[in-house]
Protein backbone atom coordinates (compact mmCIF):
# COMPACT_ATOMS: atom_id res chain seq x y z
CA UNK A 1 0.00 0.00 0.00
CA UNK A 2 1.04 3.54 -0.57
CA UNK A 3 1.85 6.23 1.92
CA UNK A 4 -1.47 7.99 1.29
CA UNK A 5 -3.42 4.83 2.05
CA UNK A 6 -1.61 4.46 5.35
CA UNK A 7 -2.33 8.09 6.25
CA UNK A 8 -6.00 7.67 5.30
CA UNK A 9 -6.34 4.61 7.51
CA UNK A 10 -5.09 6.57 10.50
CA UNK A 11 -6.94 9.86 9.91
CA UNK A 12 -10.52 10.30 8.82
CA UNK A 13 -9.84 13.99 8.22
CA UNK A 14 -6.98 13.16 5.84
CA UNK A 15 -9.19 10.64 4.07
CA UNK A 16 -11.97 13.21 3.64
CA UNK A 17 -9.53 15.82 2.26
CA UNK A 18 -7.94 13.35 -0.15
CA UNK A 19 -11.35 12.18 -1.33
CA UNK A 20 -12.40 15.79 -1.86
CA UNK A 21 -9.30 16.36 -4.02
CA UNK A 22 -9.98 13.16 -5.95
CA UNK A 23 -13.59 14.14 -6.61
CA UNK A 24 -12.50 17.61 -7.74
CA UNK A 25 -10.10 16.03 -10.24
CA UNK A 26 -12.82 13.63 -11.40
CA UNK A 27 -15.21 16.57 -11.88
CA UNK A 28 -12.60 18.40 -13.96
CA UNK A 29 -12.05 15.31 -16.10
CA UNK A 30 -15.78 14.84 -16.56
CA UNK A 31 -16.21 18.47 -17.61
CA UNK A 32 -13.34 18.12 -20.08
CA UNK A 33 -14.85 14.94 -21.50
CA UNK A 34 -18.27 16.58 -21.75
CA UNK A 35 -16.78 19.50 -23.69
CA UNK A 36 -14.97 17.11 -26.02
CA UNK A 37 -18.12 15.06 -26.57
CA UNK A 38 -20.07 18.21 -27.38
CA UNK A 39 -17.43 19.11 -30.00
CA UNK A 40 -17.62 15.62 -31.50
CA UNK A 41 -21.42 15.77 -31.49
CA UNK A 42 -21.31 19.12 -33.28
CA UNK A 43 -18.86 17.81 -35.89
CA UNK A 44 -20.97 14.69 -36.50
CA UNK A 45 -24.06 16.86 -36.88
CA UNK A 46 -22.25 19.10 -39.39
CA UNK A 47 -21.06 16.07 -41.36
CA UNK A 48 -24.59 14.65 -41.39
CA UNK A 49 -25.98 17.94 -42.69
CA UNK A 50 -23.32 18.10 -45.40
CA UNK A 51 -24.04 14.53 -46.51
CA UNK A 52 -27.77 15.19 -46.65
CA UNK A 53 -27.15 18.35 -48.68
CA UNK A 54 -24.84 16.52 -51.12
CA UNK A 55 -27.33 13.66 -51.43
CA UNK A 56 -30.12 16.12 -52.17
CA UNK A 57 -28.00 17.86 -54.81
CA UNK A 58 -27.12 14.50 -56.37
CA UNK A 59 -30.81 13.54 -56.56
CA UNK A 60 -31.63 16.90 -58.11
CA UNK A 61 -28.91 16.38 -60.74
CA UNK A 62 -30.16 12.88 -61.51
CA UNK A 63 -33.75 14.14 -61.81
CA UNK A 64 -32.60 16.99 -64.06
CA UNK A 65 -30.70 14.59 -66.31
CA UNK A 66 -33.66 12.21 -66.37
CA UNK A 67 -36.07 14.99 -67.32
CA UNK A 68 -33.66 16.15 -70.02
CA UNK A 69 -33.40 12.63 -71.44
CA UNK A 70 -37.15 12.08 -71.35
CA UNK A 71 -37.70 15.45 -73.04
CA UNK A 72 -35.17 14.58 -75.74
CA UNK A 73 -36.71 11.16 -76.30
CA UNK A 74 -40.21 12.62 -76.51
CA UNK A 75 -39.02 15.26 -78.99
CA UNK A 76 -37.33 12.59 -81.11
CA UNK A 77 -40.43 10.38 -80.95
CA UNK A 78 -42.68 13.28 -81.93
CA UNK A 79 -40.33 14.10 -84.81
CA UNK A 80 -40.41 10.48 -85.94
CA UNK A 81 -44.21 10.38 -85.75
CA UNK A 82 -44.48 13.59 -87.78
CA UNK A 83 -41.97 12.26 -90.32
CA UNK A 84 -43.86 9.00 -90.71
CA UNK A 85 -47.17 10.84 -90.89
CA UNK A 86 -45.88 13.16 -93.68
CA UNK A 87 -44.41 10.22 -95.56
CA UNK A 88 -47.77 8.45 -95.75
CA UNK A 89 -49.71 11.47 -96.92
Amino acid sequence: MGILADIEKKSLEAHVELCDDRYDKLDERMETMEARLQKVESIVSDIKSMLIEKETLAYKKIIGIGIGLIGSLLTALLGLILYVAKSHI
